[in-house]
């Protein structure tokens, strides 16, 4: 850092608000406390947006993170009640088992799926029938969460004939059906159980899903298939829009200044490049684990709230990060046309039938659980996982051309992978070794389906759980917050008890994003960004009442 900018650090270091984490949890609080509030970002990434936005190499726009824009009934309301403007274009979703897609357009569409379904499994037809029966039920229960704009994001007071004509009346619809969801808590993975003892066909529907993740969650993302949305200039034009006006609202962003401390006592914050930054209110958009791991000055604090802090901290430690992201980027001397037909802009495409839960990562642990230190053995077996995994395939010219130049086309292949085997291998020295070896297992795979792939990349990439771990300090490398394998859960996961989820026991420090609410989402850490600047709102108005 420059020392005029150092300087500007040190001389401007009182904010009403000092926001850690400009993700778009941060950023959407930022938003609206920097209408009336003195607001800084620090943000550890020289760039903000978190797991959302988009980067250029070559001329072509990459997606960082989230492929697509989810509304949820959250999104458009928010930049609405903003008076923010994103243009979004058509993002459908294609799910692709074998040599075999089918487009999620309509709850129609579900036929075709059930269909592409019995294809592969004949001897499951009346299974598969009764599980598309249940997918279903719970796709009308969402239907039902998604059913109207959010109203935290429409204007108070709300008017009588909004009140008794829509707010009321999706209510009583609404209280009922999430008590509803609440009754399916149960693995997604194990609900299909009830239904039939076909690993390989539960792993065909399911295997994309994180780990545990709740049936009423994975069944009823069927819906969002079909709410995916682009931002027209790729997922950075929802980061620019925000920051551009937070900035024309006085915000302050410190990109590349990471915390070190947080002293509630003090109402201080000392971060790794020697700065103190003063608050009045924090409200912390970052990892959880980071936030009881910086905090200092606890001794000094009443005697209460040291022993709340003290149950967080026992709650929260040990315990595990939702999944990893590995994700490989091949910019290609072809046009996007090339695939239109075959992936369309956004797919979930699974080779092969036999599905994950043949190939266990015990298979390369000991009886204490230690990874091998085999190079070789454990290739062998990222080779397997690869084959049998399942991709999510992204590319962006398809949706908007200017994402890449004339002829040419990126495509983006991402699957669900282990942090703890990355760093692993990372630590034995095989890292760059791992990337080239996946890159030539992906390329070899993709090639059943694109011929002469190997010969159409100008360029490849790869960014692993390393990599989000290096950007953004998330625990274990996790892009939804906390792992639903945990027990028990470290966060608030009752949709009726979201207002609750912002609060923490430590004083003047409010929390929002994926490690507060899951099932964590673009939509969720918006929700509780809202959630939490109103926290802090309310906060700063009886602070200077008294």
């Amino acid at each position: 850092m420059i020392n005029s900018e150092r300087d500007m650090l040190m001389n401007n270091k009182d904010y009403d608000v000092v926001i850690v984490g400009a993700g778009m949890a941060g950023l959407t609080a930022a938003a609206y406390l920097s209408l009336n509030h003195k607001v800084a970002l620090i943000e550890k990434d020289a760039s903000s947006g978190g797991l959302l936005g988009s980067f250029y190499v070559d001329g072509h726009l990459l997606d960082k993170g989230a492929r697509g824009i989810i509304d949820s009934g959250i999104i458009f309301p928010m930049l609405k009640q903003l008076n923010l403007h994103v243009d979004f274009l058509d993002n459908p979703i294609k799910m692709m088992i074998g040599e075999d897609g089918v487009d999620l357009i309509n709850q129609e569409s579900l036929q075709s799926y059930e269909a592409m379904l019995v294809k592969y499994f004949p001897e499951e037809k009346e299974n598969i029938a009764l599980i598309m029966k249940d997918i279903t039920k719970v796709m009308g229960y969402m239907d039902v969460l998604y059913g109207i704009e959010n109203p935290l994001f429409l204007p108070k007071p709300y008017s009588m004939e909004y009140l008794s004509k829509t707010l009321l009346p999706w209510m009583v619809k609404f209280i009922p059906n999430m008590s509803k969801a609440m009754k399916m808590l149960d693995p997604v993975d194990e609900h299909l159980r009830r239904y039939t003892n076909n690993e390989s066909l539960i792993s065909m529907i399911m295997q994309h899903f994180f780990e545990k993740t709740p049936a009423f969650f994975g069944l009823s993302y069927f819906t969002l298939y079909m709410q995916y949305h682009y931002p027209k200039g790729g997922t950075q034009t929802m980061v620019d829009v925000l920051v551009n006006h937070i900035k024309k609202h006085g915000g302050e962003f410190y990109n590349g200044v990471e915390v070190e401390k947080l002293n509630p006592h003090q109402k201080l914050i000392h971060t790794k490049q020697g700065h103190t930054f003063c608050y009045n209110e924090c409200l912390w958009a970052a990892d959880t684990t980071q936030l009881y791991r910086y905090l200092e000055g606890k001794e000094q604090l009443p005697s209460k709230v040291q022993a709340k802090i003290k149950a967080k901290e026992a709650m929260i430690h040990n315990k595990k990060g939702a999944d990893s992201i590995l994700s490989l980027y091949l910019i290609l001397n072809t046009p996007a046309s090339t695939f239109k037909s075959m992936f369309g802009p956004h797919s979930f495409f699974t080779p092969d039938l036999s599905g994950l839960h043949t190939h266990s990562i015990t298979l390369i642990t000991d009886s204490d659980g230690k990874l091998s230190d085999n190079k070789q053995h454990v290739f062998d077996w990222v080779t397997k996982v690869l084959e049998l995994n399942t991709f999510e395939i992204s590319i962006p010219s398809l949706r908007d051309e200017s994402c890449s130049p004339p002829g040419e086309s990126t495509l983006i292949i991402s699957t669900l992978f282990d942090y703890r085997l990355t760093q692993h291998i990372a630590n034995l020295g095989w890292y760059e070794d791992f990337k080239n070896h996946v890159t030539h297992v992906l390329t070899r795979i993709f090639q059943r389906k694109i011929p002469n792939l190997d010969a159409l990349i100008k360029k490849s990439l790869i960014a692993s759980p390393l990599t989000i771990v290096g950007r953004t300090n998330n625990h274990e490398g996790s892009v939804t917050g906390w792992s639903f394998a945990n027990k028990p859960f470290p966060a608030i996961f009752e949709f009726l008890k979201v207002s609750q989820a912002v609060k923490t026991p430590i004083p003047h420090v409010t929390q929002a994003g994926q490690w507060t609410f899951n099932p964590a989402g673009v939509p969720v850490a918006v929700l509780t960004g809202k959630l939490a600047a109103d926290d802090v709102e309310k906060k700063l108005r009886q602070g200077s009442k008294t």
